[in-house]
């Protein structure tokens, strides 16, 4: 009689485990309340009493940060980050091959350049030894993503910046709630950038936040997000060519009453994934991204594990994630598919971009190996949702991966 649930054996796992999302309560629905009683429904210039004032003060504290800007999205959080810091056409800014696609378009839509760079395999983060060979006389910046929420290696990061005299910026879309080091990431670089939208593990449906410790920066990032006013100067004072990216008080009144979870939130998430990482290590054929030293907290937008197929039976990972999905566990692949390899960099459908002098590389012919190799044979990726459970959830994971190995040759 066949064992596993894909051949008509019953499933491990036939209940909701971790929690739905998002998750909301009476302090949303409070603060949406006094929004709409309030009779002011935009964020305007008084960032004390304002939803959105409140929300960037208390989120910049959360992560370490001096100055908080609340944006539309988490794309335009890095357009307006990129503008902030004195972008201009033709500049070349590095960006690793596993991330979402907006941390490159971004780049475009104000007229950069991105340089796609390979990760590490060992944590699928932004390779630091692929960022520095990469760097040319046009290089301004770097843009790593803590991707998945993992803390990338910012003390070497820094030091390449450092050396050759860069900026930093770094794509926090996941990483709410993560530390290095002990310290907020998103407050490490010049500028981090996140993305609040709804998957996220801090969300109001749409929205994005930029934050920093420098004075400079943040008046130039609440410049660009706000049509080019200065704080303190008349209202209808203009000064920089500039967009309007606010945020909503009805945005911030939502985001409000998900910080207020994120610790506890991000405290599960962590313990869960480490219990879970013990699980792994004892089944043959996975294996836990493990986590380096600087490491301290791992909030992840979604949780990354390695199957290697040499190890478990010679099934290839489309095998193993359908016979996985059979036994109630969803898995996917993040987002390690090279951004470099979609349609709109390998036809380069970039529109009226204008690069200056300089003309972006042959992305169809850019290699990632590693990026590459793991989103074809390795990267399994699960979402966030699921650690917000209890160890019983776990513990219902791991059997649904163990019984998959222990009866692979039903695969074969």
């Amino acid at each position: 009689m066949p064992q596993l649930a894909i051949n008509g054996g019953p499933k491990v796992i036939d209940r909701q485990i971790g929690s739905d999302w998002p998750i909301f309560g009476d302090t949303e629905r409070n603060n949406l309340l006094e929004v709409l009683e309030s009779g002011r429904w935009w964020r305007g210039g008084d960032a004390e009493t304002s939803m959105v004032g409140r929300f960037e003060q208390a989120f910049a504290q959360f992560q370490d940060a001096k100055h908080g800007v609340a944006i539309t999205n988490g794309t335009q959080a890095l357009e307006c980050a990129l503008k902030a810091i004195g972008i201009r056409p033709g500049d070349e800014v590095i960006v690793p091959a596993a991330t979402f696609v907006a941390t490159a378009t971004a780049c475009i839509l104000v007229n950069a350049i991105p340089i796609v760079v390979d990760i590490d395999p060992a944590t699928y983060q932004i390779s630091p030894e692929a960022a520095e060979a990469a760097i040319t006389d046009r290089t301004v910046g770097l843009m790593p993503v803590h991707y998945g929420g993992y803390p990338c290696d910012m003390e070497s990061l820094k030091a390449i910046a450092d050396r050759h005299g860069l900026w930093i910026i770094e794509d926090s879309a996941h990483a709410h709630g993560s530390t290095w080091n002990g310290q907020g990431c998103g407050s490490i670089g010049d500028i981090g950038c996140f993305s609040l939208q709804m998957g996220k593990t801090l969300t109001s449906g749409e929205g994005g936040a930029c934050l920093t410790n420098d004075d400079e920066l943040a008046r130039m990032l609440f410049s660009f997000h706000h049509i080019g006013r200065f704080e303190g100067r008349p209202f209808y004072e203009h000064h920089i060519v500039a967009s309007n990216l606010r945020m909503t008080e009805w945005q911030a009144a939502v985001a409000l009453g998900g910080l207020e979870r994120l610790e506890e939130q991000a405290n599960t998430r962590d313990a869960n994934a480490r219990y879970f990482e013990d699980g792994l290590r004892q089944i043959e054929g996975v294996s836990p991204i493990e986590r380096a030293p600087w490491v301290t907290r791992w909030n992840f937008y979604f949780y990354h594990f390695k199957f290697l197929s040499e190890q478990f039976g010679g099934i290839s990972k489309e095998v193993f994630a359908k016979a996985l999905a059979a036994e109630g566990l969803s898995t996917g692949s993040g987002h390690l598919h090279p951004i470099q390899k979609n349609p709109l960099f390998t036809e380069r459908n970039w529109g009226p971009a204008c690069f200056g002098d300089n003309a972006p590389p042959d992305y169809a012919s850019m290699p990632t190996p590693e990026a590459e190799r793991i989103c074809a044979e390795e990267g399994i990726s699960m979402g966030h949702r699921l650690f917000l459970g209890d160890t019983g959830d776990m513990d219902l994971m791991l059997e649904a991966i163990a019984k998959v190995r222990e009866n692979v040759d039903e695969l074969k």
